[in-house]
């Protein structure tokens, strides 16, 4: 009577990797409408199913003032839809390289109006994990970036955070947005299979007052709202 229930505890790492599988496999059918030319998807990108969850979001709450930390392909796919449904997407990077690399095939797209990238370098992060000496965007730009701004979806993938000793860089980006959410927003977090982000989503949710959806086999992403959680 109990064989199912320990073979799929005994399992579960697996079972998950399938399941994520199928739903990125799934994403990249409903990305096809938007999958207007060839993208460099690296394995640090966010995972189609991820992209897709966060392209619902704005869909389905209209989002329009969007900031994602950590530009790639999902900048593409937030861009393409912004410009259907109207909205900006202000996109921070660290690597002065990519973001230039970012910003002429953006323009080349026809996107420069609708996307803004702004390239920030590491620095000393202003709110550190406690035990840490991680780093965090130089937050002279990004003031600039926000200034007179509300924001309604914050799209956290960056800075890297898969070093042990930076395994909770991401944690600033709460604190310094919160005062810039409008009423009503959404915080997505990529990677929540690591403890890192795992421990942020606690923190922000005690701080940012919000309640976070994990979805560890669909997109590996914690989408953070005010009040319960919704699904999408």
């Amino acid at each position: 009577m109990n064989a199912r229930p320990e073979y799929e505890e005994r399992h579960r790492p697996s079972l998950q990797r399938n399941e994520l599988q199928r739903n990125d496999l799934l994403a990249m059918q409903a990305l096809a409408p938007l999958s207007l030319t060839y993208l460099p998807w690296s394995a640090s990108a966010m995972r189609p199913s991820g992209v897709v969850a966060v392209l619902n979001e704005i869909l389905v709450h209209q989002r329009r003032s969007v900031v994602e930390l950590g530009s790639g392909v999902s900048t593409f796919y937030i861009g393409r839809l912004l410009r259907q449904r109207g909205g900006h997407l202000w996109t921070v990077e660290h690597d002065e390289r990519w973001a230039k690399l970012l910003g002429r095939e953006l323009a080349n797209e026809g996107l420069g109006d609708v996307v803004t990238v702004v390239h920030a370098p590491l620095t000393p992060a202003p709110s550190r994990w406690p035990g840490e000496e991680s780093t965090w965007y130089e937050q002279r730009g990004l003031t600039e970036m926000t200034a007179g701004r509300t924001i309604d979806l914050l799209v956290v993938d960056g800075p890297p955070a898969y070093q042990a000793t930076h395994a909770h860089s991401r944690y600033p980006a709460g604190p310094f947005f919160a005062p810039l959410f409008a009423e009503d927003f959404a915080v997505v977090l990529d990677d929540i299979d690591r403890r890192g982000e795992q421990d942020i989503m606690q923190r922000w949710e005690h701080e940012l007052g919000v309640t976070f959806e994990h979805r560890p086999t669909n997109g590996r992403i914690g989408i953070g709202r005010p009040g319960p959680a919704f699904t999408v």
